[in-house]
């Protein structure tokens, strides 16, 4: 004999439940897909739709979900300080600056020996900021510590009562089922397991909001603050790491001056090459060019017709 056709609206049902995070109530199926509200309990059963709603629980993953915009409107302004410890690596804006260190920085163009200067320029403030800062703490007692870094320590986020109330509410389903299925297996079902059926019915109705309820007011946060540590800084503490920067700063101003000694000693080189082609050349012509104001031979400028 060929097997009952499987009901059309039996994998609808599911997945509509599973929709609804296990809200929907059997009655509801039962009427959308047109059988009695024992045979929703017997798919359930027989599916495993409990397990499937757990399954798509746990895939969930944790905080905000993809295209939320939770932190929207939220950051932290622009140029903000809040990562900020001993000022060793905090960015130097040009438009912050003082007029003093304004006016170290105001010319720039665009030849090598400019562009040097404006480096060095920006240096020599990154070196001064460094330097009050060494001074200000100083004058700090040693008691005034200054906080460098927070460690906070994360643990999974379990909510035991939560999981036990879940547990219980999948063993009384699983006994709902079976009850279910053993009736709907004999012509008469006893009164004895009908009012057993309806006790269990109420017990899972019950459960079933507790658990709701608890669901809700969980956070959703996969982990949760278990231990925050502190981690305080003396003043000669953090005046030793700005003086650690301070000495590479003064490093590369020293090697920015011997670049621009470089810069000027090959300059010159240049030039006094140039001033010999000039000579060479006014000696092969036979023409010399001679400055009226010294009477000597004038290898610094070119003749208006000549070019190098």
């Amino acid at each position: 004999m060929a097997g009952q056709k499987r009901n059309p609206n039996r994998d609808e049902a599911k997945q509509r439940w599973l929709e609804s995070d296990g809200e929907a109530t059997n009655a509801e199926f039962a009427e959308l897909a047109g059988v009695p509200e024992s045979r929703i309990r017997k798919w359930k059963c027989e599916d495993k739709w409990e397990e499937a709603l757990k399954e798509q629980r746990a895939s969930r993953k944790p905080g905000g979900q993809p295209g939320n915009q939770n932190a929207k409107g939220h950051g932290a302004p622009k140029r903000n300080e809040n990562a900020v410890t001993h000022g060793a690596y905090k960015t130097v804006y040009f438009d912050e600056l003082s007029e003093s260190e304004r006016i170290l920085i105001e010319q720039i163009d665009l030849d090598t020996k400019t562009n040097m200067l404006r480096e060095l320029q920006t240096l020599v403030v990154k070196e001064n900021d460094l330097k009050k800062r060494i001074a200000q703490l100083e004058t700090e007692s040693e008691t005034n510590l200054h906080v460098d870094r927070v460690i906070e320590m994360m643990v999974p986020n379990s909510n035991e009562k939560l999981a036990k109330q879940q547990d219980k509410l999948q063993e009384l389903t699983v006994q709902r089922d079976e009850l279910v299925w053993e009736m709907e297996s004999v012509d008469n079902p006893t009164k004895q397991q009908q009012k057993k059926l309806d006790k269990l019915e109420r017990e899972i109705e019950e459960l079933r909001d507790m658990v709701s309820d608890a669901e809700r007011e969980d956070t959703g946060e996969a982990m949760k603050l278990s231990m925050q540590t502190v981690i305080k800084a003396s003043p000669f503490e953090r005046a030793l790491k700005l003086r650690t920067e301070l000495d590479k700063t003064h490093g590369r101003i020293i090697r920015l001056l011997d670049s621009v000694k470089a810069y000027e000693l090959e300059s010159r080189r240049l030039e006094l090459e140039e001033r010999k082609y000039r000579l060479a050349k006014q000696k092969v012509t036979g023409e010399f060019n001679i400055n009226p104001e010294t009477g000597e031979i004038d290898d610094t400028t070119d003749d208006e017709n000549d070019e190098i």
